[in-house]
């Protein structure tokens, strides 16, 4: 009985060291995953900071995730802050309502029709208000916020769907919009690693991890997303060597969606109660 008792005290002993090696392990990966972002965000190229605040639209309700995206409104990029605006809004931060709309009369074209497109999946009424405007040159209300703006010819530059707010892939971003446009022979594997996302299978989950890593660039940031939305906490270390690629776009994506993974705790099987007898 001594020898028994001995045994599972020496398991529990060894079970607790594995969980909490894998805790740590797990607290180093999202903070270097944090660090990879905040360099993206801080990036001199305008090009990475965008990329950098797209992937961060992947992290909802996260604050830290949220403030970055704020204070790059003020980004003096009109990308960067179109992608800090698509962010939020993916992020689902409605809070930051009023710091996006405080930089509707000091914008570009292209960024007010991305704000525009935020404050209606908000059902704010000003969203609707610059459609109006856009469609009648005028706004219901008096004034005008495109008005003012010299390079408004440019919202007829960015298409269609990009003006009415589409937001292609899954939601990327209207940020990422042009990155993806430019790679659009991969548009079948995007739109298929997109729709493996909502697949309960996990071979689906294990393809996506094969493509994060061995397909073409535009593809491994899809799967990465679509893994991001499964929201298998278990894969994040698997994805988590992607952060290092030479790419930033991936790099950045991977970050994000390892810190999305992480910060989910596992699902416990319910513990069945022993028949009475």
């Amino acid at each position: 009985m001594h020898h028994t008792n001995e045994r599972y005290r020496l398991l529990f002993v060894f079970f607790c060291f594995f969980f909490l090696l894998r805790l740590g392990l797990a607290a180093d990966t999202n903070a270097s995953a944090w660090k990879i972002l905040k360099a993206g965000t801080e990036d001199k190229s305008s090009v990475k900071r965008g990329q950098a605040l797209t992937a961060l639209g992947l992290l909802i309700n996260d604050s830290s995730a949220r403030e970055a995206a704020e204070r790059a409104l003020s980004d003096p990029s009109s990308d960067v802050r179109i992608a800090a605006v698509t962010a939020l809004g993916n992020m689902n931060a409605k809070a930051s309502i009023p710091k996006i709309k405080n930089i509707l009369n000091a914008t570009d074209g292209k960024t007010v029709v991305a704000i525009a497109a935020v404050l209606r999946k908000f059902d704010d009424p000003e969203g609707f208000e610059i459609y109006y405007e856009i469609l009648t040159g005028e706004r219901k209300t008096g004034g005008g916020i495109l008005s003012g703006i010299k390079d408004k010819k440019s919202l007829e530059k960015m298409g269609f769907q990009e003006a009415i707010g589409f937001i292609p892939f899954g939601g990327v971003g209207l940020g990422a919009y042009n990155y993806f446009k430019q790679n659009d022979s991969s548009s079948v594997d995007v739109a298929a690693a997109v729709a493996l996302a909502d697949d309960p299978d996990p071979a689906s989950e294990k393809a996506l991890v094969k493509a994060s890593f061995a397909a073409k660039e535009v593809v491994q940031v899809a799967a990465l997303r679509a893994l991001a939305r499964r929201g298998d906490p278990k894969v994040a270390s698997e994805i988590a060597p992607a952060m290092y690629s030479d790419h930033p776009i991936i790099s950045y994506t991977a970050a994000a969606t390892v810190i999305r993974l992480t910060s989910i705790r596992p699902a416990h099987p319910v513990k069945r109660q022993s028949a009475s007898h």
